[in-house]
């Protein structure tokens, strides 16, 4: 509610609670204004009334229990009779039904559900008396149809991992000439430039990208885009105050753009809403959120990507890490590596660890794939957990130090 420069706002955990909870918001920003004057602002947005329901192609709700069990028996079964090596494999799944109401003192009510599926493998193998691990998940927007049941292809890439994981070696530490996996050229984005761009920050100088708006921060191939309707995790077609989402150009080619903005944000930088203000459930507050943030993928297919660097390192899927928005300095795990020689895949690395800073890091990117490739992520900012799609394609960059 916005009322007299004061903006409140009041969530519940189910509808016959609100009305109790917009009165309270009511009386909150009634005594405010009383002893202080708002100044806060929203940019215009239009009042829409819409309800926007995803409906799963097979619903797990209406699967026979014994029939998924019966899928999940099939899927481990072949992943055992794919294995070369003893390992431990653990399945876990996740459906979730996501849904949200929305009202506004301007007008707009808007109703979404969402169905989201997940399923992560996690093998863990023996190397040198020590256990490792990898994991990967797969799903997205949908029901039972979003996960590899019926594809049983898709988990040729984890049981290569996991088959190689025993014997892989130990990275030697320095700088390399790399090909991110799509998974880590996502992870670099978004846990380093993407927090950058969030209007919140910016604006609490919590960014390294204050101030830098109609610069050119990476070279001109390079450009950056979130977008909530790629139909992945992070799929949305309204935010949590109502706004119709959009894509928002970031970066274009090689000049940083624009900011993730919600409609306070917009108001205090004087730009426009891209519809990012976003909360998980009822019990935290919206903050600016990425949705699917990726760099836009260029002409290059995966086997000239390799040629480019020749000799150097390919680095696996992310396993976290930290990041400082603030200064864009970065310390991002791999779960894996792989030796690039000749222009091909060769003997695999076990987990390490890559670090640099984020404007020294776009000015060295060579080339991008042709090909975005999603999977489930998630996102944790104020403590508060987010699923989003990790969304990129493969990306070539000249040094990247490793450790």
């Amino acid at each position: 509610m916005l009322s007299d420069g004061i903006i409140t706002f009041a969530s519940s955990p189910d509808v016959e609670f609100a009305e109790r909870e917009i009165k309270k918001a009511t009386r909150v920003s009634s005594l405010i204004s009383n002893w202080k004057k708002g100044i806060a602002a929203l940019i215009d947005a239009p009042v829409v009334d819409t309800s926007v329901i995803k409906k799963p192609k097979v619903s797990w709700q209406e699967m026979d229990l014994r029939e998924t069990k019966e899928k999940i028996r099939h899927l481990d079964d072949f992943i055992r009779d794919s294995l070369k090596v003893e390992a431990e494999i653990e399945t876990d799944i996740m459906f979730m039904n996501w849904s949200e109401r929305f009202g506004s003192s301007e007008g707009s009510r808007v109703h979404q559900e969402y169905p989201y599926a997940i399923l992560t493998l996690t093998g863990r193998v023996m190397h040198n008396n020590l256990q490792v691990k990898y994991y990967q998940s797969f799903g997205g927007l949908g029901g039972i149809e979003a996960l590899p049941f019926d594809k049983l292809e898709q988990l040729s890439h984890f049981i290569e991992v996991i088959n190689n994981l025993p014997n892989a070696q130990l990275v030697k530490q320095g700088k390399y000439h790399s090909v991110l996996s799509e998974d880590m050229s996502w992870t670099l984005l978004h846990e380093v430039l993407g927090h950058s761009l969030e209007a919140d920050n910016v604006l609490s100088g919590r960014s390294f990208s204050a101030g830098m708006l109609g610069l050119k921060i990476a070279p001109s191939m390079v450009s950056v885009i979130d977008d909530p309707y790629i139909e992945t995790l992070g799929y949305y077609e309204y935010d949590s105050e109502g706004t119709k989402g959009r894509g928002t150009l970031l970066v274009d080619e090689g000049i940083l753009s624009d900011f993730l903005h919600s409609r306070m944000t917009a108001a205090a930088m004087e730009g426009e809403t891209s519809a990012n203000f976003r909360a998980y459930n009822f019990e935290f507050l919206p903050q600016v959120r990425m949705s699917n943030i990726f760099f836009e993928p260029k002409d290059y297919s995966e086997e000239e990507l390799f040629e480019t660097v020749q000799n150097g390192l390919y680095i696996g899927e992310g396993l976290g890490g930290s990041s400082e928005p603030q200064t864009g300095e970065y310390n991002l795990d791999a779960q894996y590596g792989r030796i690039i020689k000749d222009g091909e895949l060769s003997e695999y690395i076990l987990q390490f660890q890559i670090s640099g800073k984020m404007t020294d890091t776009l000015s060295k990117v060579e080339s991008i794939s042709d090909r975005l490739v999603a999977q489930p992520g998630s996102c944790v900012k104020n403590n508060q957990r987010l699923y989003v799609g990790s969304v990129c394609p493969k990306i070539a960059v000249t040094e990247m130090k490793v450790s």
